[in-house]
């Protein structure tokens, strides 16, 4: 009886011992995969995405940002950032393609606007209803195959603004236009920096928005393109999702992002509508 007894002991020593291995596994690989930083410019690749900082307007808006990395999904949050600024400060973002110092491990992009049939984008986030800030998609376009880590000179720049709150467009409005089965308010810029120039157009939705499913991209390249603010045979170098923050905004969380080419073009677009102020 006394050895049966001490068997059974044994056996559940060594039953608790594993469930304390498994779960100390488990949380060493959440621990490991969560990345804390404050640093203004590092970039974590994560398959064929890349998640930046980009704290890119420090200097003109001193302070700290503060973002928590997830290197196994691409989820982040941004949990600390700069109380005040003129401008957009930063835009903590992930990035599929090549643009500026940023180049994910991918093989679609750069691509000719015309050769690509679909693109298609999923995106979820959770923002905060505080600060001023805008919620958008980044998607920058070069009239050759030589732009990227040089910029975009003589190209242009798109944005999708799905959410925003204290910000409006600028610099000339050019009314509204139903994209995706969506409404949104379009803005251009000619946009000059140092000896760089380039088209910027942004897509403001009319209502908040939080999720998308199959946003189809190429739909607004066909508007800007219908604008002659961009060229069919123009490259597609990347599309980025983040935030732009001016004031505060945090906390804020970009959960799952994706980029798709090819996709049948029937699948229609899903919003996730909310109702926050702007």
């Amino acid at each position: 009886m006394k050895i049966l007894i001490r068997h059974e002991e044994a056996i559940y020593k060594i039953f608790i011992t594993l469930i304390i291995i498994i779960f100390s596994l488990k949380c060493s690989t959440a621990f490991s995969a969560s990345i804390y930083t404050c640093s203004p410019y590092q970039q974590i690749n994560i398959g064929k995405y890349v998640v930046q900082t980009n704290y890119w307007n420090k200097s003109a808006c001193p302070g700290t940002q503060c973002m928590r990395i997830n290197s196994q999904t691409g989820s982040f949050s941004v949990l600390q950032s700069t109380a005040l600024c003129p401008n957009v400060s930063s835009y903590p973002s992930i990035v599929y393609g090549k643009a500026w110092s940023v180049c994910s491990h991918q093989n679609e992009l750069p691509a000719p606007i015309d050769s690509l049939k679909t693109i298609a984008s999923n995106w979820n986030f959770m923002p905060t209803n505080s600060g001023s800030w805008d919620a958008a998609y980044d998607i920058w376009i070069g009239p050759n195959e030589h732009c990227g880590s040089r910029g975009f000179n003589g190209g242009a720049e798109i944005m999708i603004w799905l959410d925003y709150r204290h910000a409006s467009g600028w610099q000339y409005d050019l009314g509204a236009v139903t994209i995706c089965g969506h409404t949104w308010e379009v803005w251009k810029w000619n946009v000059k920096w140092g000896q760089r120039h380039w088209h910027y157009i942004a897509y403001l939705s009319k209502t908040p928005i939080t999720a998308v499913h199959n946003l189809w991209i190429q739909d607004f390249l066909k508007d800007a393109i219908s604008r002659n603010l961009v060229k069919n045979d123009w490259y597609l170098y990347a599309i980025e999702a983040g935030i732009e923050l001016r004031q505060k905004g945090v906390p804020f969380t970009s959960k799952k992002f994706s980029v798709h080419f090819n996709r049948a073009s029937t699948l229609k677009t899903v919003y996730t509508i909310t109702h926050a102020s702007k």
